[in-house]
């Protein structure tokens, strides 16, 4: 890459320790190094899998729903996606969102969701290494789906053609359609369109290995906006593999943020905080001084802002920086069997942004990525509450 990701964070040089199968100086979303924590996992709020149909009413209290959101575990999937919609004749079509929440969820409302196709799947995915994941794949192939996948192809990363070389060739030789994305950046997004009718917006790769101890969330919804906007930025990165990532289409609704460009509507949102409300976030990487500065504005003015991340060298300064300016940072280490791979913002407890997207110049401006900022009580209520747990859970800076 040449000066607009020169700013792109490398590999750290605390490799010594192996985490899942990676370095423990290798973050897997690439970059900066990621260390471990000795903390215990903390108790989990919500169940990791909840769908709900949602109307455009929202609740902005959190705390007087928890114990109704255990009652709304659901299967995702295509069909479970299409639930939300309104019977024949009836006036509206109701927009449906499930969050599924990792590691306690585990994969398989992905792969039912990948099964569940009948006419097509196009995925874009950082980082694919799941036998599961290509076996979904290549059966919707062979029972006449059209199935679409984009690889990142960027040498830096944790993704890029060495880890991602032999699910490219089973995918090939088995009637899947693959491309490599242009080079240049991290094709970083993490996202499944399937039937042209629901979407899922995730922060997690399909890298088996690391399942069991990657703190990630995954939105499916049939959200109109979001399934096209997805759908059409898909076709025009599939088809249009040797240049860099064009501005990612988002149609009035969608509620998607996509990068480049996501830094603006990142530090948007975090300037909606109320002063006397609660911030929570989790991210991977932090390297965005203008992000980093939204954040203690927020706090200056009054909100007080939870982050939690795992702990990395490469990112003491920005904890400093945030400290000081009044924002509490608590941290997992090398140890504890929870890693923040999330990346997340919640705020006045009735908005959340879910994406691909660390908290870094490059991913924001440069890298492509997408996430969804939406305002649907289903996972805002699970967002927040496991954001609240992994908080408490962690040792402050």
């Amino acid at each position: 890459m040449d000066v607009a990701n020169a700013d792109r964070l490398k590999k750290s040089s605390e490799a010594a320790d192996t985490y899942q199968g990676r370095a423990v100086g290798h973050s897997p979303d690439g970059g900066a190094a990621a260390g471990r924590n000795c903390h215990e996992v903390p108790a989990l709020l919500v169940d990791p899998l909840i769908r709900r149909a949602e109307s455009p009413m929202r609740t902005s209290r959190l705390a007087g729903v928890l114990a109704a959101v255990g009652l709304l575990g659901a299967l995702c999937g295509c069909a479970a996606a299409k639930s939300g919609t309104a019977p024949a004749g009836a006036a509206a079509t109701t927009t449906s969102y499930t969050l599924i929440q990792e590691p306690q969820a585990g994969y398989q409302p992905i792969y039912r969701f990948i099964s569940t196709a009948t006419k097509t799947l196009d995925m874009t995915m950082y980082s694919l290494s799941d036998p599961k994941v290509d076996a979904a794949l290549i059966a919707d192939a062979k029972r006449g789906v059209a199935v679409r996948v984009l690889f990142d192809s960027d040498p830096t990363g944790g993704g890029g053609k060495p880890g991602n070389q032999a699910a490219y060739n089973d995918l090939k030789a088995n009637g899947v359609g693959v491309a490599w994305a242009w080079p240049g950046v991290l094709w970083h997004q993490k996202s499944i369109v399937c039937d042209h009718t629901a979407v899922a917006v995730m922060s997690c790769n399909l890298y088996a290995p690391d399942y069991p101890a990657m703190r990630d969330f995954a939105v499916i919804t049939t959200n109109p906006g979001a399934v096209s906007g997805v759908e059409a930025t898909f076709n025009a990165d599939f088809s249009k593999t040797t240049v860099p990532p064009t501005p990612g289409v988002a149609p009035p609704g969608s509620e998607l943020i996509w990068s480049p460009g996501a830094q603006s509507g990142l530090v948007s949102l975090i300037g909606s905080a109320r002063p006397g409300t609660t911030l929570y976030s989790e991210d991977e990487q932090l390297a965005s001084p203008v992000i980093e500065q939204a954040l203690v504005a927020a706090a200056r003015r009054g909100v007080t802002v939870d982050l939690a991340m795992t702990y990395s060298s490469s990112y003491v300064a920005a904890f400093k920086t945030l400290v000081a300016g009044g924002v509490h940072v608590n941290l997992y280490h090398a140890t504890t069997p929870l890693y923040i791979h999330a990346k997340a913002i919640s705020v006045n407890d009735t908005t959340v942004y879910v994406g691909s997207s660390n908290f870094t110049t490059a991913m924001t401006n440069d890298d492509r990525n997408v996430g969804i900022i939406t305002t649907s009580p289903t996972v805002v209520r699970g967002v927040t509450a496991t954001m609240a747990s992994d908080f408490a859970g962690a040792t402050p800076y």
